[in-house]
C-alpha cells in the first residue's frame, strides 16, 4: 500500500502559544490511508495528533487523497 504527502500541500501554522497546526494530503493506492502523527521538515520533527480526516477518490483514477490536520509541538 504505498502512500505518500502530496509535497505542495504541507502547510504549518504557529499560534500564540506555541502550538503549530500541519495540513498536508496524503495520497494513497488503498481507501485504508493511515495518517502519519510525526512530519519532519529540514530541522523540525512535529508531532502530534489528528483534528480532522477528509478521504475522497482522486476523479479517474483509483487512488484516494485524503486531507489531515494535525495539532502538534515543534521539536
Amino acid at each position: 500500500m504505498p502512500q505518500f504527502i502530496e509535497c505542495t500541500s504541507l502547510s504549518i501554522s504557529y499560534d500564540n502559544l506555541g502550538l503549530a497546526t500541519v495540513n498536508y494530503t496524503l495520497v494513497s493506492d488503498s481507501p485504508n490511508i493511515v495518517p502519519y502523527l510525526t512530519i519532519e521538515t529540514d530541522s523540525v520533527t512535529f508531532t502530534g495528533y489528528v483534528t480532522n480526516m477528509t478521504m475522497q477518490t482522486i476523479p479517474n483514477t483509483d487512488w484516494y487523497e485524503a486531507q489531515i490536520t494535525l495539532i502538534t509541538t515543534a521539536a
